[in-house]
């Protein structure tokens, strides 16, 4: 497919990308880099918000993107929700959007009725990760509907989001698109070991075991704290780099003092280096209770790093368990503890673990193969949309 083709009158489509927040996650640095590397020949990108604060939200802004905040109150059905979704869709209308991709979260439950209440021609719900959130009840039933009726695909990047919405939300496969994931490699490739950098965060000549997540109950950080304690007794000299920020800092920094850990456990909020931190790991782990495909698993394959991680969701997509890394269940705190111990009892097979995680990132992950696929298929779906429209009139 030629990814130069324009829309209408050779102009580009307009296409609006309803986030939540930015904060420093999974979906918002997609959509970041999706932004920083689509052809602004083919779209003009809007971004919509619930709101607008985050830590990435000054690096979309110094694209040139604009921001538009529709919040919404405690309740969907709330006067200032109502209101604000009211302006969403005028905003679509006046606008002439072609395309709303609805991105996370409350966006993917009323993101698509605003769209189609405005007469958007394509509209489009996005699933980057595991429907935890949803909990049954009316949320699970209209997001299964939505998914189903009301938008024109949904947009997965994993098999296990795409068994989710066949078999939980009985969503048609004709509707469903995995486009897979994808990681900034060039970026990763040029960081370095940053000896200053180890010594600036107080981790002297330690083996690192390090974690990257947001630092919310779903990533099961309770869990690698567990694991920590294990391996404390157990291996000795190694240190814990606990890198995001989130709702459950304080009680993790709290657990941390209560089990004398707070020495070696290093919480360092969110950081722009990540790269670098990666570099600094002897083995990555991932604790998640709930994942889709996440982006932090490449990242650290494309680093080099052994990874251990749960084998939910996407993971095991990713991670060829004994080859690439190592999976464990949920939950599994010294399953987490026995794994990691293994590979610094074991450099070699750590070491191949890492290499061979970092060919497969290298061969099969680029960010800019998945910016693509997503552009190429807006792009035919707004051709289908057009034919719809051309069929109508005849």
């Amino acid at each position: 497919m030629d990814r130069t083709d324009t829309h209408r009158g050779g102009t580009p489509a307009k296409l609006v990308l309803w986030a939540g927040s930015f904060e420093s996650a999974g979906t918002q640095r997609f959509l970041l880099e999706f932004l920083k590397r689509m052809d602004r020949r083919r779209f003009t990108p809007i971004v919509f918000s619930m709101l607008a604060e985050g830590e990435l939200l000054p690096e979309i802004e110094a694209l040139g993107v604009p921001v538009h905040e529709f919040g919404t109150g405690r309740h969907v059905l709330s006067p200032r929700t109502c209101r604000d979704l009211s302006r969403a869709a005028a905003f679509l209308r006046r606008e002439r959007v072609d395309v709303l991709s609805c991105m996370l979260g409350l966006t993917t439950l009323v993101g698509p009725f605003v769209g189609r209440a405005a007469g958007v021609p394509v509209v489009v719900n996005n699933q980057r990760n595991l429907s935890y959130w949803l909990r049954g009840g009316a949320r699970e039933s209209v997001y299964g509907f939505v998914s189903r009726r009301v938008v024109d695909a949904v947009i997965a990047n994993s098999t296990a989001a795409v068994r989710e919405l066949s078999g939980r939300f009985r969503v048609p496969e004709s509707k469903i698109e995995n486009i897979g994931v994808g990681t900034d490699l060039e970026r990763i490739e040029s960081a370095r070991p940053n000896e200053e950098l180890r010594r600036g965060l107080g981790l002297g000549d330690s083996k690192v075991v390090g974690i990257v997540a947001k630092l919310s109950r779903v990533k099961g950080h309770e869990h690698f704290l567990k694991a920590a304690a294990f391996l404390s007794e157990a291996y000795g000299d190694v240190s814990f780099l606990i890198v995001g920020d989130g709702p459950e800092r304080t009680r993790l920094e709290r657990t941390a003092d209560e089990s004398g850990l707070s020495r070696r456990m290093h919480f360092v909020g969110v950081r722009h280096d990540v790269p670098s931190l990666l570099k600094l790991m002897d083995v990555l782990v991932l604790s998640s209770l709930s994942e889709g495909s996440p982006n932090v698993v490449l990242e650290g394959m494309a680093a080099g790093v052994p990874i251990v991680a749960t084998g939910v969701g996407g993971v095991p997509e990713l991670v060829e368990d004994g080859a690439s890394g190592l999976l464990v269940d949920p939950g599994d705190a010294p399953g987490l503890s026995n794994a990691v111990l293994g590979l610094l009892n074991d450099a070699d097979r750590a070491r191949e673990m890492g290499d061979a995680g970092r060919a497969i990132a290298l061969e099969d992950y680029d960010i800019n193969r998945a910016v693509a696929r997503y552009e190429d298929l807006l792009h035919e779906l707004l051709k289908r949309a057009g034919r719809r429209s051309a069929a109508g009139a005849n």
